[in-house]
């Protein structure tokens, strides 16, 4: 009896083999290197006209999180697994732990667990930027880059799929990069709630009560910063959800939003498109701010870039949404922010009150809409129908511009430049004057412009207003534009 006891409590206590991970298993599944696009089941919006579906690419090293291993934990708040440790990751091909940590060449999943797990690449002393081909990031997977906010990278040559309860946290910059044609695709909040509020146009409703940074659209984020700096011609197409939680900017190549997707910035941020740099918005996409900045521009395109519905070989079925928050364009009684620096007081003119006298829209490139032949869609420049707004990261949460807030319209206004070239395009939502030009003249050059839903005129001569800053002049609050 004593042996036989002596023999269970031996074999008890013996390190038994961990749980091996199921390679085959994971690699075959739809993934971000391995897309199955004809799988309609996983794919119902493709209709092959997709860039990044033509796009050929060479075999690369594949490692796989080993979510049975006993990776150690690092950091603190924003810390996780080590994701720069090679033995926390398994090759592929081998079976066994990897033997260097990820690259440009290398491919990357982190499996579905039914238990939620993250894995940092923390960022260390000259080792801050992180580079990766295509990544998966399965359920309950969270990826996370931690450290500096303006030193830590991560660098995508590739596809990067988020499935909805996967996770990507940039506390940096989040570069798309290289020479192929690839997707940024986060799938959509299971509950449908979002995506019924994307696909309806549904307004999300101003409350008081909640908190500056809880309104439905504020989640989804995969990044701070956003660069966007592709060879010529080349492109990143978003599928499904997407935000950021800073700066976005376009610097070269196309960057598209696919079909019925979203896409944008939170903060106190704007989406910047340089010179011979695109944005592309497909059929039922829209790209925004996500609340209505009362101190910065939601957009800036420069002079030479392109904002555009489809493209001339996918043209638009259905519209395409250019978004634009509004702000204090009726110039209502808003106290300004008592930290803020004291700006010299008035001397002359109608006094204007706070988030009066700019632009949510500063567009010196040219928009242009592409229809299919036979075809009414447009691209739509309009209200993202977001109900928050203000100032700073989050927008002004305060009692005295939480009370005037509700006042004021949802209609917008932006300035476009004399140079810029529009066509196919329709303006919902705009306030009298609401679209501000150096010249008046410009409008005759415009091809193909109407007004629609929301406006408060449909009069040209109502809706467009002369105002050259070059020449120093400001917008001043005349009744004609300020009212309803």
């Amino acid at each position: 009896m004593k042996t036989t006891l002596f023999t269970l409590i031996a074999v008890w206590g013996l390190a038994l083999p961990a749980k091996a991970l199921d390679v085959k298993a994971i690699a075959s599944k739809p993934t971000a290197d391995n897309p199955q696009y004809d799988n309609k089941k996983v794919w119902p919006k493709l209709v092959g006209d997709e860039y990044f579906q033509k796009q050929k690419w060479d075999k690369a090293r594949l490692l796989i999180w080993n979510i049975h291993g006993k990776a150690e934990m690092i950091g603190g708040r924003r810390g996780g697994l080590d994701g720069r440790n090679p033995a926390n990751w398994i090759n592929a091909a081998t079976g066994k732990p990897a033997k260097s940590i990820p690259d440009m060449d290398t491919d990357m999943i982190l499996p579905d667990s039914d238990t939620p797990y993250t894995v940092n690449f923390h960022c260390v002393e000259g080792s801050r930027i992180s580079y990766c081909r295509h990544v998966t990031i399965g359920r309950n997977a969270t990826i996370r880059m931690a450290g500096h906010p303006h030193r830590n990278s991560i660098r995508f040559f590739g596809n990067v799929w988020v499935r909805a309860t996967g996770r990507i946290e940039t506390y940096g910059h989040m570069y798309f990069i290289g020479d192929h044609d690839t997707f940024l695709r986060q799938d959509w909040p299971e509950d449908g709630k979002l995506k019924k509020m994307h696909d309806k146009r549904l307004v999300a409703p101003f409350d008081p009560k909640a908190k500056l940074n809880d309104q439905p659209w504020s989640r989804g984020r995969i990044t701070y910063f956003l660069i966007h700096n592709k060879k010529e011609g080349k492109s990143t197409e978003v599928i499904g959800f997407v935000s950021t939680g800073d700066e976005v900017g376009i610097k070269s190549g196309i960057f598209i939003v696919g079909r019925d997707s979203r896409f944008l910035s939170i903060g106190p941020a704007s989406m910047s498109v340089n010179k011979g740099a695109k944005v592309v918005l497909m059929d039922g996409a829209m790209c925004s701010h996500g609340q209505n900045q009362f101190g910065n521009k939601d957009w800036n395109v420069a002079g030479g870039a392109e904002v555009t519905g489809g493209t001339p070989d996918r043209p638009l079925k259905r519209d395409a949404y250019f978004g634009v928050g509004y702000r204090n364009w009726m110039n209502l009684p808003i106290p300004g922010l008592k930290n803020h620096r004291k700006k010299a007081n008035q001397t002359t003119g109608p006094k204007l009150y706070y988030g009066y006298g700019r632009y949510n829209a500063y567009i010196s490139g040219d928009l242009i809409g592409y229809p299919a032949q036979g075809s009414d869609a447009r691209l739509v420049v309009c209200w993202q129908r977001i109900s928050s707004g203000g100032a700073g990261s989050w927008g002004r949460g305060d009692e005295a511009f939480k009370k005037v807030f509700p006042r004021i319209a949802p209609k917008i206004g932006v300035f476009i430049g004399g140079a810029s070239m529009l066509k196919n395009v329709r303006f919902d939502d705009l306030h009298r004057g609401g679209i501000v030009v150096p010249n008046a003249n410009v409008f005759k050059s415009w091809k193909n412009i109407t007004f629609g839903a929301g406006c408060l005129s449909k009069d040209p001569k109502e809706l467009i207003r002369e105002v050259d800053p070059k020449k120093g002049e400001k917008l001043a609050p005349d009744k004609k534009y300020t009212t309803k």
